[in-house]
């Protein structure tokens, strides 16, 4: 009598239910790593799009201007002639010397700005939630009308909790530092406070 080798419908039901169950089980930590994920290209694309207009700044010789998008991390880069103060006016130079759009890999981020200096650099217990503006650069990489009408800090979150938060800041004197706020600087380098 020859015997036949293989799964019967019960134990084939059972290893499907096991594996489903696993997946819904990951899911929600799946989602929650997307999310970070994006945070993360979305603050390190502003990151480098702020040191990438600081460093034209001083090889050009000119103002040159950071700005953010109407929505989400999209950016623009441009030159700034005197008595100019955003990348949109009449007189700039087209096109930019470099923008960013936020889709995809950072899209769905939310993206706040603070100009106070009172509490960019030493109060990270809250998310800022809108803002957007931008910041000037002059000659020398510093930051033209640093705490009056440019920004000194932009938060990169989300809406959906347990997700993480970081913090671009800017200094008086042009260092441009990205931090998460949950570590401290004592036990990380990556620490905000």
């Amino acid at each position: 009598m020859t015997r036949n080798r293989g799964f019967s419908l019960i134990e084939l039901m059972i290893t499907i239910t096991i594996v489903v169950l696993l997946i819904l089980m990951a899911l929600p930590s799946y989602s929650q790593w997307l999310t970070n994920t994006r945070i993360r290209n979305a603050a390190e694309s502003i990151d480098n799009g702020l040191q990438f207009a600081r460093n034209e700044a001083v090889q050009r010789n000119t103002n040159v201007r950071f700005e953010l998008g109407a929505s989400g991390a999209d950016w623009t880069v441009c030159l700034l002639p005197s008595g100019k103060t955003s990348c949109a006016d009449a007189g700039v130079p087209q096109p930019p010397l470099q923008s960013f759009t936020a889709a995809g890999g950072a899209g769905g981020v939310v993206i706040g700005t603070q100009t106070d200096t009172q509490y960019a650099n030493d109060k990270f217990d809250t998310a800022l939630t809108s803002g957007a503006g931008g910041i000037t650069f002059n000659a020398l990489g510093r930051p033209v009308g640093y705490s009056v009408t440019s920004f000194v800090r932009v938060d990169a979150s989300s809406a959906q909790s347990g997700t993480r938060r970081l913090v671009t800041t800017i200094a008086i004197g042009g260092r441009i530092r990205m931090c998460d706020p949950v570590l401290k600087k004592d036990t990380s380098p990556q620490g905000c406070t």
